[in-house]
């Protein structure tokens, strides 16, 4: 996928910027200086979204000849720029900590995947509310602060909903269900158990199962009864508490034998799911 992102045009200072991309969508979540003022246009092929946190002085915005819109308080809306849309404004912010968290993805990437057609107006929807929509996009703001490679797996499960929500399609969960065979239901656990220690991620897991990431996330979530982004949580887990009562590894040795590449987040996560921490789980196998 080509990086293109928003551009501060004419900033006083420099942006906090964390991004990331998986296949098909890339999600940023900037924080400009305080008080900063800039410029921006865009204009691309990839459809943009984001949730806004952010409390103008002054600014404005403007959709092709459309008049410009001058509200301030922007806390809790969205822009959504379909591609090839025009957009262009400029901002002062707030003596405040103002952010954006921004979903890119190509529509015709993701076209086949979803079995959605997405539309080919360039009706720009700016300052709306979504609450749904917001709350994704306000978890990737959350995942993009953290360093470890366990969230790859839930991240592109929460690219293709956000990416849903904003298509504001329900779909019929009975309409085209795709079924996981037995087969593939093994190769996937037989995947899973041979890299728990690896990065493994949902794109991955679909092609062991022979299914768009979509369509294997909805069906394996029916054939298991938990989502795959649970079901290697679980398994990680399960590993490190036989690990754990060996007694035979350092605790952070343990973390990277299951594919924790951050020992506070195994921790976190070892605690949620037993009830105690790791090295009171492995005090009390002794």
């Amino acid at each position: 996928m080509v990086d293109q992102r928003f551009d501060l045009k004419h900033s006083r200072g420099e942006a906090v910027r964390r991004h990331r991309a998986w296949r098909g969508f890339s999600v940023e979540h900037v924080i400009p200086v305080r008080g900063d003022s800039f410029a921006y246009r865009w204009q691309s092929d990839l459809h943009f979204c984001a949730v806004h946190d952010i409390l103008l002085k002054d600014g404005g915005i403007q959709a092709g000849k459309d008049r410009e819109d001058n509200r301030k308080d922007l806390r809790g809306t969205l822009t959504h720029i379909p591609a090839e849309a025009d957009v262009e404004g400029w901002s002062e912010l707030a003596e405040r900590r103002n952010s954006y968290t921004a979903i890119y993805f190509e529509p015709g990437g993701l076209h086949e995947e979803l079995d959605q057609r997405f539309s080919d107006d360039r009706d720009v929807r700016l300052y709306f509310r979504d609450p749904e929509l917001a709350a994704c996009l306000h978890r990737f703001s959350k995942l993009l602060e953290q360093a470890h490679e366990a969230d790859d797996l839930f991240a592109e499960t929460l690219g293709l909903m956000t990416v849903l929500t904003l298509q504001n399609r329900k779909m019929d969960e009975a309409a085209r269900k795709p079924a996981l065979s037995r087969r593939a239901s093994a190769r996937v656990v037989e995947y899973v158990d041979a890299n728990l220690a690896g990065h493994i991620t949902l794109e991955n897991l679909a092609a062991e199962a022979g299914l768009s990431r979509y369509h294997f996330n909805r069906a394996f979530k029916a054939d298991m009864g938990e989502s795959p982004y649970q079901y290697v949580l679980r398994r990680r887990i399960e590993a490190a508490r036989v690990l754990l009562s060996e007694r035979q590894l350092a605790l952070e040795q343990v973390a990277t034998a299951v594919g924790f590449r951050d020992a506070s987040y195994f921790q976190k996560a070892f605690k949620v799911r037993t009830g105690v921490n790791p090295s009171e789980f492995a005090r009390k196998s002794r």
